[in-house]
């Protein structure tokens, strides 16, 4: 069997177009008959939203305007040209290793004299960045769109095709690092705005922008400061949204002219990341115990690796299920078989199995817990023991899990190990059914087991369901007129796509980690269609200049859309 993407897509037979009203559209009958109750719609989907009056330029502008996409390929190409790099260890947002974001930061004011001139600006813990757009109207809840200026750091420049800092441009792609993950979307938002102001807008509802400056490094000094401060003044669920970098873009199948798939991150898996700290006698290695402290320590990491396995678990509160029911929908013939009625059958554990095996890991590991031993650290020269041995072990918690469920198996898995090499374990967390956190051994033979930062519990899942969700109706709505105003520029085809937007699941995390208590709807999306973008984090990063585009006509076409919308009277 070959392959399936994670959204097959077919064209649709005109019978099933999406521009009808949410609530007359069809569900397969299939689906329908299998289902709990005949009475819920598959997969509906919000009508488009028509672009607003008021005056304003097309967003089609920004494609097809010669001048402006010069213009904008050099923005992006000076943004990526800032070096600003963040490592894992960077703790004070005055250190000098930040200095490249100020220098970003007096380039954004250069390249954006309009929206400098016009905004409420903050710092915040120095280096984060908020931009507030008043709107005329207080009794709307503003809108808040987010991104990050830094960026990871480079390996080995001489692996890249063209310098990573460089920011070339070369007519149709934009090398370099950034220039996808994500000043793209932050010079997208500047871009977008700037564009409003220069046509005298006067915003009805308010908008900001949150940028922080250490995402890269699970952003403490930026976010966690940010979100702090907008708590501070606006208060919880105060955002009629929140939009971030990251989903998994649009996607598509067979034609893309056809059918795209538009996939909104609306929920995260949670994060833990175990370090192992032993430390056991030295001396010299012509006389070596049987087990050196790296021994143990690589027999607990391959314990781990091989017991209580992960396994998935896709129920209809996970957002893939959705996403299958809309792939099942829209595109039956392009699914497994077993599909529809695995959906219907309700095991949730067969069904993620089912679904793991099928699509391979990049599918799996939204369904499961994933465990990767990403640093080990020990000894320092040939002939001497190791005395000091450390490994840090990274978990992506599922949804159907938690960081405690994770800590307490370490435990349950380590713990006989340390016993049979009469090694103390110590842990730093509190154990379930344990008098203390102290567990056998004795003398100078100890690891130490903890946390290197906050466990991160899984996000709560913002709704996606437009008949429920006028949020996210109007959202989806947008993104909809957007992707479906013009042809794929990617492969120059003449037909206009029909869109189905859906909720998905990310498999990492965002800075939206510090914002949930603003708002239930938070959506992570760098709305790029596959084959626009690739190498984030890796070498030759590059982004294509339609597709950063495209995401610039969303931004722009979202902020007039919810600009005069009120959704108490829509």
């Amino acid at each position: 069997m070959k392959p399936f993407a994670l959204l097959g897509l077919a064209s649709l037979p005109s019978t099933l177009a999406l521009n009808i009203p949410a609530q007359q559209i069809l569900f397969s009958e299939e689906l329908s008959r299998n289902s709990e109750s005949s009475n819920r719609e598959i997969c509906p989907q919000a009508p488009k939203v028509a672009v607003p009056e008021d005056g304003f330029q097309s967003s089609l502008k920004f494609l097809n305007d010669d001048a402006f996409r010069a213009r904008q390929a050099k923005r992006l190409s000076r943004a990526v040209q800032v070096p600003t790099v963040v490592g894992d260890f960077m703790d004070d947002p005055y250190d000098d290793a930040f200095e490249p974001v100020v220098q970003f930061q007096e380039l954004l004011k250069e390249m954006f004299p309009l929206v400098h001139a016009k905004a409420e600006i903050e710092h915040i813990n120095r280096l984060g960045l908020v931009f507030t757009f008043q709107g005329e109207d207080t009794t709307r809840k503003p809108i808040l769109f987010m991104a990050h200026q830094d960026v990871v750091p480079i390996d080995d420049p001489n692996d890249w095709t063209h310098p990573p800092f460089d920011g070339y441009f070369d007519g149709e792609w934009l090398w370099g690092r950034g220039s996808s993950d994500c000043k793209n979307v932050l010079i997208g938002l500047m871009s977008a705005v700037e564009e409003l102001l220069a046509q005298d807008w006067h915003p009805q509802r308010t908008v900001l922008f949150a940028f922080g400056f250490d995402e890269e490094s699970h952003g403490f000094l930026g976010a966690g400061a940010i979100a702090a401060e907008l708590e501070k003044k606006y208060g919880k669920d105060s955002f009629d949204f929140i939009l971030d970098e990251g989903g998994m873009g649009l996607q598509s199948l067979e034609d893309p002219s056809e059918v795209l798939y538009a996939l909104p991150g609306v929920g995260e898996k949670g994060s833990l990341d175990l370090v192992m700290e032993l430390a056991v006698p030295g001396g010299h290695s012509s006389i070596p115990p049987s087990h050196t402290g790296i021994g143990i320590v690589a027999e607990i990491l391959y314990e781990l690796e091989r017991q209580e396995l992960f396994s998935p678990r896709l129920d209809p509160s996970h957002p893939s299920h959705g996403m299958l029911e809309c792939q099942a929908r829209y595109s039956p013939q392009h699914v497994e078989p077993w599909l529809v009625d695995k959906l219907a059958a309700g095991d949730a554990e067969a069904l993620g199995e089912a679904v793991a095996q099928s699509r391979g890991p990049a599918v799996r590991y939204t369904l499961q817990t994933s465990q990767a031993v990403d640093l080990i650290r020990g000894g320092v020269k040939t002939n001497a023991l190791p005395e000091k041995i450390s490994a840090v072990v990274n978990y992506r918690v599922a949804l159907h899990m938690t960081p405690d469920e994770l800590r307490e198996r370490a435990v349950r898995i380590i713990s006989p190990i340390a016993k049979s090499h009469n090694v103390s374990l110590h842990v730093d967390f509190p154990v379930p059914d344990s008098k203390d956190n102290f567990f056998g051994g004795e003398g100078d033979r100890t690891l130490i087991l903890s946390p290197l930062n906050e466990p991160l519990s899984p996000a709560p899942i913002s709704p996606s369901n437009p008949l429920s969700s006028k949020v996210w109706a109007r959202f989806a709505g947008v993104a909809r007129s957007v992707f479906e105003s013009h042809p794929n520029p990617i492969i120059k085809t003449k037909s206009s796509p029909t869109v189905v937007v859906t909720g998905d699941i990310m498999t990492g995390n965002t800075d939206t980690r510090f914002y949930w208590s603003l708002s239930e709807n938070i959506y992570r999306w760098s709305p790029s269609r596959a084959g626009g973008t690739f190498n984030i984090h890796t070498v030759d990063e590059r982004i294509r200049l339609d597709v950063h585009l495209e995401g610039l006509m969303l931004y722009y076409d979202l902020i007039r859309s919810f600009d005069g919308w009120d959704e108490n009277s829509a």
